[in-house]
């Protein structure tokens, strides 16, 4: 209550906020694909873009340097990437470049698929549903940004 401003009563709010925010942080978790866009913005300051009319979620990051992508953050039907075309529960990916002798290796893993929508030699479709560690991601994602550096 608002009236009350005791030092009894401001423990008991101080004590209700911190509750509440413990059961927020511990219910309503960050997406990791949230998260993995507001590690981008902080490590790189790059804001994604939505070049698609017809997929207006889907975001593009790309090197400033030289507008070229190194991701492409979407939402698909999961059969898109395990082809069984039943499943249509819709799924936070990841795109992105690395290196053509890491695909063999990745593609065998759990959460990892040829690309979706893009080049299948240098690109990877990551499913971000928080089996694998935001750190694991990140690194992948440096990676595939290095690919858009210039070379000097």
């Amino acid at each position: 209550m608002k009236s009350n401003t005791g030092s009894f009563s401001a423990v008991v709010k101080a004590e209700y906020r911190a509750i509440l925010q413990d059961i927020a942080g511990k219910c309503f978790v960050k997406a990791q694909a949230d998260r993995i866009k507001d590690e981008i913005k902080a490590r790189y300051g790059d804001e994604p873009d939505f070049p698609f009319k017809k997929f207006p979620d889907y975001a593009v990051f790309r090197n400033p340097q030289n507008r070229k992508w190194y991701g492409l953050l979407m939402a698909v039907p999961l059969g898109k990437l395990t082809g069984n075309e039943k499943d249509q529960q819709e799924a936070a990916v990841l795109n992105l470049k690395l290196a053509e002798e890491k695909m063999p290796a990745l593609l065998k893993k759990a959460d990892f698929f040829p690309a979706y929508h893009m080049n299948k030699q240098n690109w990877l479709s990551v499913l971000l549903n928080n089996d694998l560690p935001d750190e694991e991601v990140l690194a992948m994602l440096d990676e595939s940004r290095a690919f858009t550096e210039r070379k000097k």
